[in-house]
């Protein structure tokens, strides 16, 4: 895999949260930097915590017997795909085809497309890579027999070399893409069976956009999706339609259900062919402390100390002002942190100059954010110049406002530092 941190890239102004000293990437680590001597505001990652969560996804899925293709788009960050591919993940995930170019320029040999592809400048890429490279894998989702056709015609335009391996989408009522009526997807995986430019890999479904709850009820409706992307595979088995293949690809699973879609798959014995379930969980990676936290089957609530995901992202910033009782305001704002499912929760507070940490869990609540400031209600205890630790919720709209994250060791030093491309 070429190398993934650019070690020669410079770290300049760029990178707002990091000394312009004149450094590359490369020699980060060397640097001797704590996060006193960082720009804040700052979101930063935990290595302890994403060490611990790509070993003990990978071995969870291990111990299950099913795969995982870790969905690329959370972090977009060739360095954490390399450690998630060197700690046994089958593919890595993405969503549209510039994600798929990006992980290919960074030596991904499988992408497992989760979505479908319908511009012609996209399929041209495809056909064009998949010529130059006999040895990358690619998969792709269709839900229509339009999108069939559409692809079609640009491969055989492209004169693709080999064709491009679908899997048949079924999709829920209501929400996003996938086929609706289960009769609606035998006809058309029976009509991307018969193409020359296309071959069926397998099925594909996404309990994700549901509630993602674990209350029974919710739980329930996964299931129920479920059930049918199984009686779906085993309708389309039944037909013959993946007798020329070595394997079956059933693929479904987010980071809030992924339990449940094992427990699922797990019925699918007794196929022509092999099946390889296949989880897409993307947020495992650094977890977080709210959202995740909430529905995960590995967060705290559901799994031993050793056992439960970690949350591995933390932003930094200091108080500005305190203005009015009870009212702090701190030097960050939707533009540094994901606001998207919750607000930032504050963590600990260290008084100005201070080196030791005093919890803030339940002293204080951030109420609103602007662009570059958080209202932070608060017991009293808040003072200008107080350094605050703060956990985040949804870690997909995290990466993307940070293009070189400083990673800390458990001393808040500076050991390392993750580049992303969104």
């Amino acid at each position: 895999m070429p190398d993934p941190t650019r070690q020669d890239e410079p770290v300049d102004a760029r990178f707002r949260a990091f000394p312009d000293l004149g450094l590359t990437l490369g020699e980060v680590p060397e640097a001797g930097w704590t996060v006193a001597d960082l720009l804040l505001p700052v979101v930063t990652l935990r290595e302890s915590a994403v060490a611990h969560n790509i070993a003990r996804m990978a071995a969870w899925c291990a111990e299950r017997g099913v795969s995982l293709a870790p969905h690329g788009k959370t972090t977009m960050a060739p360095q954490l795909f390399e450690r998630q591919l060197a700690a046994g993940a089958w593919a890595i995930t993405a969503a549209t085809i510039g994600q798929a170019r990006l992980m290919r320029a960074f030596g991904v040999p499988r992408v497992l497309l989760a979505n479908q592809v319908v511009d012609a400048p996209g399929l041209r890429w495809l056909a064009a890579e998949l010529r130059r490279d006999p040895g990358f894998t690619f998969l792709c989702l269709v839900d229509s027999v339009e999108g069939v056709e559409l692809m079609e015609a640009v491969l055989a335009e492209a004169d693709a070399a080999r064709p491009v391996d679908v899997l048949v989408e079924l999709g829920v009522p209501g929400r996003r893409t996938g086929v609706r009526d289960p009769a609606d997807l035998v006809a058309l995986a029976e009509r991307v069976a018969a193409s020359r430019w296309l071959a069926l890999a397998g099925v594909e479904g996404y309990e994700g956009v549901l509630p993602p709850s674990r209350a029974a009820a919710a739980v329930r409706r996964v299931d129920d999706f479920l059930a049918r992307l199984v009686a779906a595979v085993q309708v389309l088995d039944g037909k013959g339609l993946f007798r020329d293949r070595t394997e079956l690809v059933v693929t479904a699973g987010g980071s809030a259900f992924f339990d449940r879609v094992v427990a699922a798959t797990s019925r699918l014995a007794g196929t022509s062919v092999p099946v390889r379930a296949v989880l897409r969980s993307g947020g495992y990676v650094t977890h977080d402390h709210l959202s995740y936290e909430r529905s995960s089957p590995l967060r705290a609530e559901a799994a031993g100390p050793g056992e439960r995901l970690r949350p591995a992202l933390e932003l930094w910033a200091r108080v500005l002002s305190t203005p009015e009782t009870g009212l702090a305001v701190a030097g960050f704002g939707k533009r540094d942190a994901p606001y998207d499912l919750d607000l930032p929760v504050p963590l600990a507070r260290r008084a100005a100059g201070a080196v030791a940490a005093e919890p803030l869990v339940g002293a204080a609540e951030v109420v609103e954010l602007n662009d570059q400031h958080a209202f932070l209600h608060h017991d009293g205890r808040l003072r200008v110049g107080d350094l605050l630790t703060f956990g985040l919720s949804h870690p997909c709209t995290a990466f993307d406002k940070w293009s070189l994250l400083p990673v800390l060791d458990d001393e808040d030093r500076v050991v390392d530092a993750v580049r992303t491309y969104f």
